[in-house]
């Protein structure tokens, strides 16, 4: 029987697609990574929607030894990886002592960036700095954890520096659950607000969701790694929050991801 009898894909476009996605899928497959296969709203028809990949090795030369990670995202470059990133540690440090680790990614899709991300910790306070040949210095930030009654917190302000805008995240733990909130700071004023929230419903499977005011959008995921032994399924649901039906708006997708 053909593959269109087992598929839901209807145009000669999402067949090569998904060809394409095998093909990737062996190539890659002669190294060790992920790989991760989602498909598009399955209330509207489900077909393939992407297909993404991720491999790495350590490379060791002399004394100096770095991490080599390439990605493959179809959507995004479906004629060659995504990018490749290095990374590693510049300063080895413990306890109270500098540590400054190393992040360099080119992208080989869109504007062909190159980013670099340092990071320094030293006495519990971790300080990020962000940077790409677009835009010289993106980003720098802070995080640390403090305690606020009997709660631990996580406390993590950064500063957007093309948008001279400040960014406060919170997070914190609630027993088995998980919250965090997120505002931008323009003035006096709060915006871009997310608040994400996560359960353990039990051993292998989680729940989250992300609450975005701005957007009128709630965001729902259940992760579950038992449903089959070596594989992860992810569904997701895209609910509007406005309109007057929003479960019909509403949209699902499902993604499966793999070790290989």
């Amino acid at each position: 029987e053909t593959l269109t009898h087992f598929l839901p894909l209807t145009t000669p476009t999402q067949l090569n697609m998904l060809y394409k996605m095998i093909v990737a899928c062996s190539i890659v497959g002669t190294l060790a990574g992920t790989a991760e296969v989602s498909t598009s709203n399955l209330r509207s028809g489900a077909s393939f929607d992407n297909l993404k990949a991720s491999w790495g090795k350590k490379l060791c030369l002399g004394d100096f030894s770095t991490q080599l990670d390439c990605s493959y995202d179809y959507n995004d470059n479906k004629e060659f990886i995504k990018d490749a990133k290095l990374s590693g540690s510049l300063i080895d440090g413990s306890g109270d002592d500098l540590s400054l680790g190393y992040e360099v990614t080119k992208n080989f899709g869109g504007d062909k960036t190159t980013e670099v991300t340092l990071t320094a910790e030293v006495s519990g306070t971790t300080v990020t700095a962000e940077l790409d040949t677009a835009d010289n210095l993106k980003e720098v930030g802070a995080s640390r954890c403090v305690t606020v009654g009997d709660k631990d917190v996580t406390i993590s302000p950064s500063f957007l520096v093309k948008a001279q805008t400040a960014r406060v995240k919170l997070m914190t733990a609630l027993g088995k659950d998980s919250v965090s909130v997120q505002a931008d700071i323009d003035g006096t004023d709060l915006s871009a607000i997310e608040v994400e929230y996560e359960r353990e419903l039990e051993d292998g499977r989680t729940l989250s969701a992300t609450l975005t005011p701005a957007d009128k959008n709630l965001e729902v995921e259940v992760t579950d790694t038992k449903f089959e032994s070596g594989a992860t399924w992810t569904a997701t649901a895209s609910v509007p929050l406005e309109g007057d039906n929003m479960v019909d708006a509403a949209k699902l997708t499902l993604t499966r991801a793999w070790s290989w």
